[in-house]
């Protein structure tokens, strides 16, 4: 039944109509004001626990940010250093305010604020300063009835240098008022101090007044647990009470925090006295507060954006404003006026129709990213480890991998094409559920996934040796397919949404590493064909290995041609797997020149279970290895010389009979296809903020048919960027002169449409004009043609977009 349904519905189909309501509803629920759209009001307003647990608190379709000192002494427009005259924030209130007031001490100098709660101060002021300097940092003022001369002197905005203006201002009260109801006048007492409130609150927003603070917050009551009180406060504290006072406080016109009495409703296990609530749970309240008093002054206006709580997206910058325009105008003119007027002169200088709606579909998909990424129509929700999912979600593919087995290979060959792209696909998997769940925090999970990416590195060093082996094609214009083929959408996207091309670190990893097995292999071809070749790989492992180790990479270089470039964070990733292609490469070698020797060899049969054994044998011993290791950074020291251990492991078990060599995952195999796509893709439509985040496509609060819908739109549309690609890598591969081309051009890559390059010589032969002139002159002369120039024309393109618009 569900075979049939997919194939009256095309998951291309399916997925533009997931996409269209998805966008209706986010539109229908969009508001133009910047605190609504800008998820500040959904802050203020509630949310749910993601993980009780840990105590991970997510607001209503955004994330939030962890505030450290830097973030506050920022947040308080105080630089770091400066004197003592720093803005400072105020608490005003009960027992329950004064635990806010610890929480944000505790950011600013944690040993003073344990001092501070040691020392006993119950009912009286207290103040936390810098460290090491006079300038006070916060104070809380005791005044649960907010009736004193203090609190009077601040609604009334009477400061002075005793009192001086605060940046920030948190009062609250309310317990008290239930407990000594003779004292403060009980709940009717408690109502005419947040009328007060209320009164001066409003005749400070008048443009001519002066504001009791920049920002003013009110706690709301307490929301207590009963059983876990004294019975003198059990007594007194009446929830239905405080449900009243909190409900009183959402009608009046103030700035409640009403986010922290979900919290406090939601885990009453984290209080021990049924009034007051644990550290752990403080310190995720305040960062509440902080997420909506900071975060405009605290976030950068530059990609990424991986705080979308109370953030206003900039607007798009000049480059993708024209990019839009070139997408959804200028490419639908052509293809219309290739329709209606094929012969028309223009034309003969624009790509063929197939080739433009292949640019349309590359283009559109970069603008949804852009769309779903960079800006608040789509909600976003934090990312958290919970193990149970992610091992639900692995055993899931696996069980759709081993249900889609069946005979792909008829020559059984060792690491054959069908083989290696379910190897490529199931990987992919696992990397994309790996992201999902944020589980690079899990030394036993992230360890096994560095791995994952070595294998990666392996099948370039294999593929592309033999490749160079067999075909003895040293040339540039394979070389350029491949490098184009890999970068293409990297690049797109980096220029669309304003990252970094480092960002996407695969699709630099993989070319740096094509580009040095082809050097490897390139000079001195002949020597490939004697034992002189294990000599050529040796000095190619030392002398590379010596680049990154004395920091040799052209990095000053690419700094004065206007390109940024975390030096750190490239000499890291080439570091880790720095070893592992030269495995995959001498894999290559041994196949390719001793292969069928081997298996001629009397000893082969004894030599085979040998090695099947020590493969069984290396990966229970590896993952003993990577459990025991004190942490994954200390693991990451080992990883280059431990990493072949388990990737020559599975490929030996992989590939033990011939059953397992000529049998594969269609499945698996189908990732595998687009598993380029599948990585850089998932930075901006499967994932969020970067991978810092997760996209919600339907409802925040339903993960899992968010994490379906949002799958089918992002498997669609990598199956329809992986086409785009490789079409358009065909033409801006193709000779402005017409020439035949050998039936092997791309091989990393089957290209679905031919090349449909502009052909100057023939169609602008009769055009009399200037232009048509130069170009049939530089065609002649075969300027054009030249990779090299290309080569130096596109880089030169490249690096002129981004001083200019980035």
């Amino acid at each position: 039944m569900l075979g049939s349904l997919t194939d009256r519905v095309p998951l291309t189909t399916a997925a533009l109509a997931v996409l269209t309501l998805s966008a209706l509803y986010a539109l229908a629920r969009f508001s133009p004001s910047s605190r609504i759209h800008n998820h500040c009001q959904a802050l203020q307003a509630g949310g749910w626990w993601a993980d009780a647990a840990a105590l991970v608190w997510q607001p209503q379709g955004c994330t939030l940010k962890q505030y450290k000192y830097a973030d506050v002494a920022r947040c308080l427009q105080r630089p770091l250093g400066a004197g003592a005259n720093g803005s400072y924030a105020l608490f005003v209130g009960d027992s329950t305010v004064r635990n806010k007031f610890y929480a944000w001490a505790r950011l600013i100098d944690p040993d003073l604020a344990a001092q501070s709660e040691e020392d006993g101060k119950v009912h009286a002021d207290i103040s936390v300063r810098w460290p090491g300097e006079p300038g006070v940092a916060a104070m809380f003022h005791w005044d649960p009835f907010l009736s004193s001369n203090t609190t009077a002197q601040v609604l009334r905005r009477a400061y002075n240098e005793t009192l001086p203006q605060p940046r920030v201002l948190l009062m609250g009260a309310g317990t008290w008022f239930l407990r000594r109801p003779v004292e403060s006048g009980g709940t009717v007492g408690w109502r005419r101090a947040i009328d007060t409130a209320v009164q001066r609150l409003a005749a400070s927003r008048r443009p001519d007044a002066r504001a009791i603070a920049d920002h003013v917050y009110l706690s709301p009551v307490t929301h207590v647990v009963p059983d876990k009180l004294t019975p003198e406060r059990r007594a007194v504290l009446d929830p239905e009470a405080i449900h009243w006072m909190n409900a009183y406080l959402q009608a009046a016109d103030l700035p409640v925090l009403s986010s922290w009495s979900d919290m406090e409703r939601t885990r009453p296990d984290a209080t021990l006295d049924g009034l007051h609530y644990s550290r752990a749970f403080e310190d995720v309240a305040i960062n509440v507060l902080l997420n909506r008093v900071c975060n405009r002054d605290t976030i950068s206006p530059r990609p990424p954006f991986r705080t979308t709580c109370c953030f206003e997206y900039p607007p798009p910058v000049r480059f993708v404003t024209a990019y839009a325009a070139l997408t959804l105008l200028l490419i639908p003119a052509l293809l219309y006026v290739r329709a209606r007027r094929p012969t028309l002169a223009l034309l003969r200088v624009v790509p063929g129709a197939d080739t433009l709606r292949q640019l349309g579909v590359f283009g559109a998909i970069l603008l949804l990213m852009y769309v779903c990424d960079r800006t608040p129509l789509f909600e976003k929700l934090q990312k958290h480890f919970v193990g149970w999912v992610f091992a639900a979600l692995s055993l899931a593919s696996l069980a759709a991998g081993a249900a889609t087995w069946q005979h792909a290979d008829k020559t059984g060959a060792f690491l054959g094409r069908a083989q290696t792209d379910e190897w490529k696909g199931w990987m992919q998997l696992v990397i994309l559920a790996y992201h999902l769940m944020n589980a690079s925090g899990v030394a036993a999970i992230y360890n096994p996934v560095r791995v994952l990416v070595a294998m990666y590195l392996y099948m370039t060093g294999y593929g592309h040796c033999c490749y160079f082996y067999s075909k003895r094609d040293y040339g540039l214009r394979r070389l350029t397919a491949v490098l184009l083929r890999t970068n293409v959408l990297a690049v797109g996207l980096a220029y669309v949404m304003g990252t970094s091309y480092m960002d996407y670190y695969f699709a630099p990893l993989s070319s740096i590493w094509v580009l040095i097995v082809w050097l490897t292999m390139r000079i001195a071809p002949a020597a490939n064909y004697t034992r002189l070749v294990w000599a050529k790989l040796a000095a190619s492992a030392c002398v590379f290995s010596a680049v990154n180790r004395w920091h040799l990479w052209p990095f000053a270089l690419l700094e004065r041609l206007g390109v940024s470039w975390s030096e750190r964070e490239w000499e890291f990733r080439f570091g880790t797997d720095i070893f592992i292609v030269y495995v995959g490469m001498a894999t290559a070698l041994l196949v390719l020149q001793h292969g069928q020797q081997l298996q001629a060899h009397p000893r082969w049969p004894q030599l085979r279970r040998w090695a099947i054994l020590a493969a069984a044998l290396g990966l229970p011993l590896y993952f003993y290895f990577e459990l025991t290791r004190e942490s994954k950074f200390e693991y990451n020291k080992w990883h280059p010389y431990i990493a072949p251990v388990p990737v020559l492991s599975f490929v030996v078990l992989r590939n033990a009979t011939e059953y397992l060599r000529s049998h594969s995952s269609s499945m698996f195999r189908s990732a595998g296809l687009i598993s380029l796509e599948l990585f850089i893709a998932q930075f901006h439509l499967f994932l969020a903020a970067d991978t810092k985040a997760v996209l919600v496509l339907v409802d925040s609060r339903l993960w899992f048919v968010n994490l379906f819908f949002t799958t089918m739109v992002f498997v669609a549309m990598c199956r329809l960027l992986g086409s785009a690609s490789g079409a358009i890598t065909a033409w801006l591969m193709a000779p402005v002169s017409p020439e035949p081309e050998s039936a092997d051009v791309i091989p990393m890559a089957e290209l679905p449409h031919a090349p449909e390059r502009p052909r100057a010589l023939d169609r602008l032969a009769a055009d009399p004009s200037l232009p048509a002139r130069i170009v049939q002159g530089l065609a002649r002369a075969r300027i054009l043609d030249n990779l090299a120039l290309r080569w130096a024309l596109g880089l030169a393109l490249l690096i002129a977009l981004n001083n200019h618009y980035y």
